[in-house]
């Protein structure tokens, strides 16, 4: 991503989520409810859940509050070594509050040295959101090659999908198309998991190396 697309992503997210008031909710990060928020992260930890290694380090890009980090905390991934990406300075000052003993960075996937790689990176909500007058989906294939660039064994990210009741296709959230998003995937990789059946709006890709 050149650096003038990259500089407006980070204008938009810093305005579409900023808060004066912080809660720690899914409200904050604009999720539905606690429980799409876990269910999500059930599915993105599927990723690493099997790895035995007594130290893993995990990069959650659009990190949020950091509410994954409490999803591993509270799920006892002991060999979780996690580190937290995000655009919204507020969020990572929160983060960063909330769990001093983490790492949060405020920054750009984009923006990450490219030399600087973790066994696995994740990515829960980070495509949801339209930003306008930008190809998402470029965005999101530039994302994914970023991301697989920077693992030493696989990445994880949800997104909306086309194949649901157009009803509830919302003007600001952005859905794609999991058979186009499958055949991008395999062009990095052929060892690849889609899950498509936990919620009726969503789906999973776990990418292997």
């Amino acid at each position: 991503m050149d650096k003038s697309t990259n500089e407006k992503f980070k204008a938009f997210t810093n305005k579409f989520f900023a808060t004066k008031n912080i809660t720690d909710s899914y409200k904050d990060v604009q999720w539905g409810s606690t429980e799409s928020q876990k269910i999500r992260f059930q599915y993105i930890c599927k990723l690493f859940e099997e790895d035995q290694s007594n130290d893993i380090t995990l990069l959650d890009v659009g990190c949020g509050l950091g509410h994954l980090y409490d999803f591993i905390l509270e799920k006892n991934y002991n060999n979780i070594r996690y580190s937290g990406l995000d655009i919204q300075k507020d969020f990572i000052e929160f983060a960063k509050k909330k769990h001093p003993e983490g790492n949060f960075m405020n920054k750009s996937l984009f923006e990450l040295d490219a030399d600087k790689h973790y066994d696995y990176l994740v990515a829960s909500g980070t495509f949801s959101v339209t930003v306008p007058n930008e190809n998402m989906k470029i965005f999101l294939e530039e994302s994914v090659e970023k991301m697989f660039a920077l693992c030493n064994k696989g990445i994880a990210f949800n997104l909306l999908t086309t194949r649901m009741p157009s009803e509830y296709i919302g003007t600001t959230e952005t859905h794609f198309n999991p058979v186009e998003i499958l055949d991008m995937c395999f062009k990095l990789t052929n060892r690849i998991n889609l899950y498509h059946s936990y919620k009726p709006n969503d789906f999973t890709i776990l990418m292997y190396k």
